[in-house]
């Protein structure tokens, strides 16, 4: 009911907004949308990276609007050239449907009735191709289904990770036949190349954690239940610290899950579910737990230990499932707190490595560390020199 009821909205849309087609789009307008999970828009993902990339290098070419849910956050950042809008509100679908190029992660796409001389581009907000999304699931309807053939329909540019996201995500469950930019994510460009120390110390700073600790980073993906069986992190310290390491965890909910963070430690963790920048959190982190979450494509570039905690395993391939064989990842699958433990004290770094190469060798991987300048390019191609031809 609740699929067909958002198909029903989009139609409905069409109507409802067509005043607004009647203003000419502009060939220099850009704007752009990140859905952080539930009703969250925020300045962030894929679209963040990508716009503060051609506001650097394309300075004065293009005016950007972003459509947010709260503006008020970013009035210190904007400027002549970049604006932040209400989400949801008739001035945020003014610019949304003036603009000729829309920049989103998945936002507005599936419903939003975009017009036909537009370019939308969906960087997605997932690297790889690992949990399901909604219309490849068991329990997809015709109402899913039919959401998902308007948001191909409505979609230019999709930007890929690898050739599996490509395949089995994109082609398969978005049902979508457009073109594919290969370039990787533009989020993931600087942990491609490596950039972290910056985002290190911005988090260290955020969160008084001194340069003695080592960072542990647990980050569990969405459950439809909203809750995750979190690890005994006292017990996951001790055996981290038994070499004479100081450990610091940072605990990251997703953002649709309820807060459950009130066991952890207040003199060696911190609950960071609401940082702005979850790929900041990674550059910071010398080790991630997480379970289903498809940061560990993000975070395999760093190749630093990952280990996925899945206590509800066989609960979540019934449910979910996978795209890639969740024993075809690339780091060790722990079911138990003792798996866990197991696994972190016979971490090796050199197999670690060699498996993670491995994966994106099979995943066919796209990222270069390139990939701003990859999407900056299409865009200009399709704004400003498609105008001029």
């Amino acid at each position: 009911m609740k699929s067909f009821i958002k198909y029903l909205y989009s139609k409905c849309l069409q109507i409802l907004l067509f005043p607004f087609c009647l203003f000419p789009i502009r060939k220099n307008r850009l704007a752009f949308t990140g859905l952080t999970g539930g009703k969250g828009y925020d300045y962030s993902c894929n679209p963040r990276y990508l716009s503060d990339y051609i506001r650097e290098q394309e300075k004065d070419t293009f005016e950007i609007y972003w459509m947010v849910t709260d503006p008020k956050r970013y009035r210190d950042e904007e400027e002549k050239d970049l604006h932040f809008v209400k989400h949801f509100t008739l001035r945020s679908f003014y610019y949304l449907l003036t603009a000729k190029v829309i920049i989103t992660n998945g936002s507005y796409a599936p419903w939003f009735p975009f017009r036909k001389k537009q370019y939308l581009i969906n960087t997605w907000h997932g690297g790889g191709a690992y949990k399901k999304i909604e219309n490849d699931k068991p329990d997809a309807n015709w109402a899913t289904r039919k959401r998902a053939e308007f948001c191909a329909k409505n979609i230019q540019l999709i930007v890929s990770s690898c050739q599996a996201a490509s395949d089995r995500l994109f082609r398969r469950a978005f049902l979508y036949h457009g073109e594919i930019l290969k370039c990787g994510m533009p989020r993931n460009d600087f942990l491609v190349c490596g950039n972290t120390e910056q985002a290190d110390q911005k988090v260290r700073q955020t969160y008084q954690i001194d340069r003695k600790y080592r960072i542990l980073l647990y980050a569990p993906t969405y459950r439809s239940n909203g809750k995750n069986q979190m690890p005994d992190f006292t017990g996951l310290r001790k055996v981290l610290e038994e070499n004479g390491e100081k450990w610091y965890v940072l605990y990251r909910a997703h953002r649709y899950s309820e807060d459950d963070s009130a066991g952890l430690d207040p003199e060696c963790s911190a609950d960071v579910t609401d940082y702005p920048d979850m790929q900041e959190l990674l550059a910071a982190a010398d080790m991630l737990i997480t379970d289903y979450s498809s940061c560990i494509w993000d975070y395999s570039f760093l190749y630093r230990p990952c280990f996925l905690y899945t206590p509800d395993l066989r609960e979540y391939l019934a449910k979910t499932g996978f795209y890639v064989d969740i024993h075809e990842w690339p780091f060790p699958i722990c079911e138990n707190m003792e798996d866990l433990e197991k696994q972190i004290r016979s971490f090796d770094e050199e197999k670690n490595r060699a498996r993670i190469m491995e994966h994106h060798q099979q995943m066919g991987s796209y990222e270069s560390g390139h990939a701003c300048e990859a999407v900056c390019s299409w865009i200009k191609q399709k704004s400003i020199c498609e105008e001029n031809a």
